[in-house]
């Protein structure tokens, strides 16, 4: 009887086991996203929740993507925690309208499983750098220049590798990487770029369900039945950080942060341009540790701006000014540099920053310097010059009135009350005056 009864509760256990009662491993999927600009902020919440949903049992995971492109390190970085994964990564190019372009197309390329919704777009994954020059071509049709070639071709052997990893379209590939071409969810599909094509995460979920995948040389199965998503998030301080590590943004910062600042060094007590400077400095400071900036084209910048000043004080016929521009365009150029878009700064933000700068330096600037060069007209050396009344009849010392302000004043001859009278110096706290000459 006893040995009966041990053999039931065993059996029992392992229906209530197999049944699906709450004693079993719950099935559940990470979700998380990329939305907007590739770069290290976002790099590393990916990286960091890629490894945590596999260290928690995900079954899979899935990375809902919309991006115009971003850093190559950063880049790189997300496909190198997909490729090394142990539970498979599906990226989705999500909602509706959204892109996978230049690093989004690479983040495709390297996902387990590659799903677009309807209305996206994949593809534009060609180099792009102000500090490189593609358009000169050699007689193969490639760029001429030695150090474009490289770029190029590097990144193309890149995005090969990783189509040839997924046994993907190479062809189209190289195509989007070379010519910079891109493809609709219906032609990626059809061209073997992608898997699949799913409306919503529903639709999504069902067309993975039993659906094989080789992770890291193992075949999982996904099981998307009574499945449950666990969604990973940015905290507020990744979301702020990842508000200002944008290029444009930063150089931006720095632009208000020079102006700010000086001004206020210029006409201290203006308090609001010192503020709002001070504050861009400090985030400046802050986002440069995010997205590393190049020294050469700050100390650029920098010089560009104290050129347009120096123009206001030395007469250069305009060689300060072009100078300046030409510093500052360069210095603006090469302050970021990734070949990827997203990763510099475009031209008319740059044209845009030095129209503003010219329009500060030359207005505001040129004013407070004026204001500085006219004689002085506040506290008593302001009185020098101005003319006063007589309080009462003096000789040598007595009393006049200024602005309705009463004065000491001393006089070498008689004055007679409400006489006029003019200020010729101040000592200390008295005046010395002369009796006004009548104008002919």
């Amino acid at each position: 009887m006893k040995k009966l009864s041990l053999l039931s509760i065993f059996f029992m256990l392992a229906v209530i086991i197999l049944s699906g009662s709450p004693l079993r491993a719950e099935n559940k999927y990470a979700v998380m996203k990329l939305d907007g600009a590739v770069n290290p902020v976002v790099s590393a919440f990916l990286v960091d929740s890629i490894k945590k949903a596999g260290d928690a049992g995900a079954s899979f995971i899935v990375i809902q993507m919309d991006t115009p492109g971003g850093l190559m390190d950063s880049m790189r970085d997300i496909i190198k925690a997909i490729l090394t994964s142990p539970v498979p990564v599906v990226v989705y190019t999500y909602p509706k309208g959204a892109q996978a372009a230049s690093a989004g197309g690479f983040i495709m390329l390297s996902s387990h499983i590659a799903v677009m919704a309807p209305g996206t777009e994949i593809g534009a994954m060609h180099p792009v750098s102000p500090a490189l020059n593609f358009l000169p071509k050699d007689k193969e049709g490639g760029p001429a220049g030695v150090m474009e070639k490289k770029v190029l071709n590097d990144t193309i052997a890149y995005a090969r590798s990783l189509a040839q990893k997924r046994k993907r379209n190479i062809q189209w590939t190289e195509n989007a990487v070379r010519q910079a071409i891109s493809s609709t969810y219906q032609e990626a599909l059809k061209l073997g770029v992608i898997d699949l094509i799913a409306e919503d995460m529903d639709d999504l979920l069902v067309r993975l369900h039993n659906r094989k995948i080789d992770v890291n040389g193992n075949t999982v199965v996904i099981n998307t039945k009574n499945i449950k998503a666990i969604n990973y998030s940015m905290d507020w301080k990744q979301e702020l950080m990842n508000r200002f590590a944008d290029p444009q943004i930063i150089f931006l910062l720095f632009i208000l942060a020079v102006v700010g600042i000086g001004m206020e060094f210029k006409n201290p007590g203006m308090i609001i341009p010192g503020v709002v400077g001070a504050i861009s400095l400090f985030i400046f400071l802050m986002a440069i540790q995010i997205i590393p900036i190049n020294v050469m084209g700050l100390i650029l910048i920098i010089i560009a701006i104290v050129l347009f000043i120096l123009e206001l004080q030395i007469v250069s016929y305009g060689l300060l000014t072009i100078g300046g521009l030409i510093a500052f365009v360069l210095g603006s150029m090469i302050l970021f540099d990734s070949p990827l878009p997203g990763g510099h700064i475009p031209m008319t933000s740059i044209i845009a920053a030095v129209v503003f700068v010219l329009g500060f330096v030359f207005i505001v600037v040129r004013l407070i310097i004026n204001a500085h060069r006219e004689r002085v007209t506040t506290g008593k050396e302001g009185l020098v010059g101005l003319t006063g009344r007589a309080f009462r009849d003096f000789s040598g010392r007595g009393k006049i009135m200024i602005h309705g302000e009463l004065w000491n004043a001393l006089c070498d001859e008689p004055v007679y009350r409400d006489e006029e009278v003019e200020v010729r110096e101040v000592r200390g706290m008295d005046l010395v005056v002369g009796k006004k000459k009548p104008q002919s």
